[in-house]
């Protein structure tokens, strides 16, 4: 142990002065707490899979110890006056202006400037631009790239005499307790940094816990132990599974499809493997099965099962939770991982193997259930499930994004609803599936719905490049591509294909009156109709119509979409999903549910007949797939009533005054704003020829009917080409967008947050929270009484002054939140400024902007802004939902087409 860098400090602690006064006193030594983080990340290395661990370059671990290198400076030091004073340093570091701005007082950039500076000494015939990358990310552990020219900066260095014996100790005192750095520069690529930027970041986090690692000075052996104790409670390990499952333990039916077999056979370790079936084919649990053969063989190291949207996302949780209490040898922790998992009980919990504990218990160790809580942490864990957006995360430029991208190495990452309709996104997933291939991970991707030029996109080949036979010439779903690890030749194994019965299909032009006259008659007949619109308003209207047309209570009326309260929203969806799911004991006698785009992919939901707007082709199918899902179950067979017969409507606009590009957007209405109108004429084009035969076959019209949609026509209406070449400049827009967002090198920080970065939407959104009461309390604090939970009250320092009473009413705000387009309460948000201190209070708990509305009334009632009565023409309706009401212009609410008619256009 070097004695020159004992007494410079790394870490404060909240104590009292000499004079007994609270104050930031010094703690753990800058060489302590490296020393720690090299342990620890030499004890995350040992619990990596050996082929993740190859990846990364000699010298890791000694790159992770000195990852604070740079608070041997004094524009650090100087941060902590009790140190100074205790130094005798406090005229000198006013003197020579100790406290300059940043680089100087930025650890991290300060760690990356002298770690250059060493490498240069170290490796001198290396390139300057690879030392730098080398350097940067090691500096970047807080999660922040400094950008490009970083470097050419000056570098300002006060008291550069009192630091410099310090870094040189510390770098050969690393540099001898672990695997030292090797002789020649080893050229690392843009992963090899990303996996050790990552390496650095986690063994930071764990090394800087006080509850493993305390500031008395450690041993080399203390350290390793303290390290090697602090992963194991967090529970970071490889799962251990129980060897030579079949199908049938690991899901408890009966009969595996041929699909399933063949994926869990397979014989070669896959790099890729794509599952190419209808909805309802089993597609999750070919997955599942697959990542439970690699776990056994070693060849995968955890899971993340990555869906569309939230609610998918919870449950597929359920689901997986499931099926690893049947395959785990020994306990081992899930995450779900969102934007609103944290509302969630069992967000972070460990699932015990079937038979060692109650599984309705929740065992999980406090120090796994307080590491992993953290929304930056969630993909480290062991198993996941959540959106497609936290993986999507790795591949932007957010903070953090190698954190993402090391926790997701050597797994089984399952992407489901993969789809062909898609812009922004679709290019972010392409990205996303070239870095996992990179990172050793197995990428496993499930769709009803590709094309062949998506396919190609996602398997990294492009249209010049011919498949083999085995590929190119088998058409008809199911289909399982599989890429080998090593760059062996794509293969497609055989699988025959289950056959569903035939769908009815009707296109037709209805009015709203004529389409909930259809739902309300069926229903009446015992039916169970889902009628799925485009957006949220057009959703409303539906129910509007139907709660007036329909007679006394009968039948059951519903609807779902995204404009609920957070507490509602889960409600209504954990209640419909059971009514109607699998068990045919629990389905109402007859019942319309209204519902957007929240329903259309990986939701169990059993329709008898199915009433949905206008959509591309590949959204309709998707919505086929929730109509008699569950047929096979005798049960469900015997209960369905005899008017039901596999039927879908397709509601369309009439089109037929409309053929300039302007007129057809008109004439398509909201849709029009929800998809391209391009790709709507496309799709209905398509859906009116199958409709003329009547049928649709499942799964043999799929891929036809999607490549008729997509594949390129030249003798088309000026009309349509020009709103086709609109689309294609969107497109090009759209994915030079997502590409940008990919160059992490050269873009400034972008927010770490679902969906920002991830999706790309023209509307500016905003959270409303809903209360039935509001008042100041004081000068800047509030007292408030939501929808739902108990009254409470907050002020801005509260995470300060009491975390724990915060939390709780973090909890209760959010389940009260409401995400609405910005425009809708632009006056709200105004309103909450003019509180000052109270505004400043809500914002601190809610990220974004943020609007406080009053519901007034005991149930239903109008919405109102903080010292107003005035009409904000918002109304919340505890069935409905928040609404607003269009302006009286005579025109039907589906053909509003402009802003000034209507501007509420938001969907799901």
């Amino acid at each position: 142990m070097m004695d020159s860098t004992v007494h410079f400090w790394a870490k404060t602690y909240r104590g009292k002065d000499e004079q007994g006064r609270e104050a930031d006193l010094p703690g753990i030594s800058v060489r302590d707490h490296c020393l720690n983080v090299g342990c620890v990340a030499e004890a995350l290395l040992k619990a990596l899979p050996p082929s993740i661990r190859d990846l990364l370059p000699p010298g890791a671990v000694t790159l992770a110890a000195l990852h604070d290198i740079g608070k041997l400076s004094a524009g650090f030091q100087q941060k902590c006056p009790a140190w100074l004073k205790e130094r005798g340093l406090e005229t000198r570091s006013k003197s020579e202006s100790w406290s300059l701005p940043e680089p100087a007082t930025d650890h991290g950039k300060r760690t990356a400037c002298i770690l250059l500076a060493w490498f240069l000494k170290r490796w001198p015939g290396a390139k300057v631009e690879n030392l730098e990358k080398v350097a940067h990310i090691v500096g970047a552990h807080h999660g922040s790239l400094f950008g490009t020219k970083f470097f050419n900066k000056p570098l300002v260095d006060k008291a550069v005499e009192l630091f410099a014996a310090a870094r040189e100790a510390l770098c050969s005192e690393m540099n001898d307790c672990f695997p030292g750095l090797p002789d020649r520069f080893p050229y690392l690529t843009d992963m090899q940094l990303w996996l050790v930027a990552g390496l650095v970041s986690v063994a930071d986090w764990i090394g800087s816990d006080e509850n493993f690692f305390s500031p008395p000075l450690q041993t080399l052996a203390d350290s390793q132990q303290q390290a090697s104790k602090a992963v194991e409670e967090i529970g970071w390990r490889s799962p251990a599974v129980l060897p030579r499952l079949t199908l049938e333990e690991m899901f408890g039916f009966d009969r595996p499809s041929n699909l399933q077999t063949q994926a869990v056979g397979l014989t070669t370790t896959p790099e890729v493997v794509l599952v190419e079936a209808a909805m309802g084919a089993g597609k999750t649990e070919a997955a599942l099965g697959l990542a439970q053969r690699l776990w056994e063989k070693g060849h995968a190291s955890g899971l993340y099962f990555a869906l569309p949207t939230q609610v998918t996302s919870n449950r597929i949780h359920v689901r997986v939770r499931k099926f690893l209490q049947r395959v785990l040898k020994e306990p081992a922790l899930l995450r779900l991982a969102h934007t609103n998992s944290w509302l969630m009980d069992m967000a972070v919990a460990l699932v015990p193997p079937a038979g060692q504990m109650n599984p309705n218990e929740d065992n999980t160790p406090e120090t796994a259930r307080r590491w992993f809580s953290s929304a930056k942490r969630a993909l480290l864990a062991p198993f996941g499930v959540g959106t497609i957006d936290q993986a999507l995360l790795g591949v932007v430029a957010a903070k953090h994004f190698f954190v993402r991208q090391f926790a997701l190495a050597g797994k089984v990452v399952v992407l489901d609803e993969v789809h062909t309709y898609d812009l922004y996104t679709g290019t972010l997933v392409v990205k996303l599936v070239q870095a996992l291939r990179q990172l050793g991970a197995t990428v496993v991707i499930l769709s009803a719905t590709l094309t062949e030029k998506r396919k190609r996109q996602l398997l990294g080949t492009d249209e010049h490049t011919p498949l083999p036979d085995s590929v190119a010439l088998r058409k008809e779903y199911p289909l399982l591509t599989v890429l080998p690890k090593g760059g062996a030749a794509l293969e497609q194994l055989e699988s025959a294909p289950t056959e569903l019965p035939v769908v009815r299909v009707r296109c037709a032009s209805l009015s709203e009156s004529e389409a909930a006259a259809e739902c309300l008659r069926r229903a009446e007949h015992g039916e169970c109709v889902l009628w799925i619109r485009n957006t949220v308003a057009e959703a409303q209207a539906a129910m509007k119509h139907l709660r007036s047309d329909r007679c006394e209570d009968t039948p059951e009326l519903a609807v779902l979409h995204s404009r609920f309260p957070q507490f509602r929203r889960e409600r209504l969806e954990r209640f419909w999903l059971n009514r109607l799911g699998k068990n045919p004991r629990r389905r109402p006698s007859g019942c319309v549910l209204v519902a957007t785009q929240v329903v259309e992919q990986s939701v169990d939901i059993d329709a008898d007949f199915l009433l949905t707007d206008l959509a591309p082709t590949d959204m309709l199918l998707q919505r086929i797939g929730r109509l008699w899902r569950h047929q096979g179950r005798r049960q469900m067979a015997a209960r369905r009533p005899a008017s039901a017969t596999r039927e879908v409507w397709v509601n369309h606009p009439d089109l037929s005054s409309a053929s300039d590009a302007e007129s057809l957007k008109a004439a398509l209405g909201r849709s029009a704003r929800v998809y391209a109108s391009y790709v709507l004429l496309r799709s209905l084009a398509e859906w009116q020829r199958i409709a003329s035969r009547g049928v649709l076959s499942l799964p043999t019209d799929i891929r036809p009917l999607l490549e008729a949609t997509y594949y390129e026509r030249a003798d088309e209406p000026p009309g349509w080409s020009e709103l086709k070449r609109q689309m294609e400049d969107r497109a090009k827009e759209l994915q030079s967008k997502a590409i940008a967002a990919t160059r992490v090198w050269t873009l400034a920080d972008l927010p770490d947050e679902e969906g920002l970065q991830t999706r790309w939407s023209d509307l500016e959104t905003a959270s409303l929270f809903l209360v039935r009461a509001a008042r100041l309390k004081g000068k800047d604090g509030l007292e408030l009484a939501p929808l739902h939970g108990q009254p409470f009250a907050i002020a801005p320092h509260d995470w300060q002054t009491n975390p724990v009473k915060a939390f709780v009413a973090a909890k209760t705000i959010h389940r009260n939140l409401v995400r609405v387009d910005a425009w809708l309460v632009r006056e709200g948000c105004k309103a909450l400024n003019d509180l000052d201190g109270a505004g400043r209070a809500l914002r601190r708990y809610v990220h974004g902007t943020v609007a406080l509305g009053i519901v007034k009334g005991e149930a239903n009632g109008p919405i109102k802004w903080p010292r107003s009565d005035a009409d904000t023409k918002l109304f919340y309706d505890h069935d409905l939902g928040v609404q607003r009401e269009p302006k009286k212009t005579g025109v039907p609410l589906s053909r509003l087409t402009s802003y000034e008619d209507d501007e509420d256009e938001s969907r799901d």
